[in-house]
């Protein structure tokens, strides 16, 4: 316990140094402009529905 204080304050120091050490630029991720589209068959819109997941999209949306 004499020594709790002094390796708190020296953990925290690591992990400030660590987080500090990466560039910007790397830890920064642009998502802008991108979409995914999933083209699913209907045994597999079934075959999720079966393992418990909501409908994917409803009946009512379908075309």
């Amino acid at each position: 316990m004499k020594y709790t204080f002094t390796f708190v304050l020296i953990a925290l120091f690591a992990v400030i140094v660590v987080s500090h050490a990466y560039p910007q630029e790397a830890a920064a991720t642009s998502n802008e402009g991108a979409s995914m589209e999933v083209k699913l068959t209907v045994e597999e819109e079934a075959a999720i529905e079966a393992m418990g997941g909501q409908r994917l999209v409803p009946k009512s949306y379908k075309t």
